[in-house]
């Protein structure tokens, strides 16, 4: 089984369905209980199920609703949709008696300071220089494992996703 933060978003869903077909048991992790879902709380509170072999977080606020406005409190919701939930997977993943094979999670492109002669790789040196690159510093901080960890890592640095109005279909 795999438990996926973040599934009842635009590319979670994409990911649940997409798994589903392939015959993959996914269960969602989400604040609002559902069908194949566990909130939040029950992760908080239970850790992950002991048949999870794999851990997606996809988890994050719009950084591109338009119906929302770019103030600190907005700010703070994206930091927290993202860093949060993170922390609290990576912490499960830690406590856990089995652990899953592998823990993905997505942060961002923003993390490189744009430069047009620079090659950046996931070797590079970066430093958070405004608001969305310490933003995925600490995002992919929290969810760092200990390095003795079982558990393998994967960390895909994409682009923003443009699918604001995906909900209009």
């Amino acid at each position: 089984m795999s438990i996926l933060g973040g599934g009842t978003g635009f590319v979670g869903r994409h990911l649940t369905k997409a798994l589903q077909e392939k015959g993959y048991k996914v269960t969602k992790v989400s604040r609002k209980t559902g069908p194949d879902t566990i909130t939040w709380k029950d992760i908080n509170k239970n850790g992950i199920p002991d048949d999870v072999t794999a851990v997606v977080n996809l988890a994050g606020a719009n950084i591109l609703n338009p119906l929302k406005r770019w103030n600190q409190a907005y700010k703070d919701e994206v930091v927290s949709s993202r860093v949060e939930t993170t922390k609290t997977l990576a912490n499960a993943i830690v406590s856990s008696k089995i652990p899953p094979k592998v823990f993905a999670t997505i942060s961002g492109v923003a993390i490189y300071k744009p430069n047009p002669t620079l090659q950046y790789t996931e070797d590079s040196d970066v430093e958070p220089y405004d608001f969305l690159s310490q933003l995925v510093v600490d995002w992919e901080q929290a969810a760092k494992l200990p390095e003795s960890h079982s558990c393998r890592q994967v960390t895909v640095r994409s682009g923003n996703l443009y699918f604001v109005f995906d909900n209009l279909k």
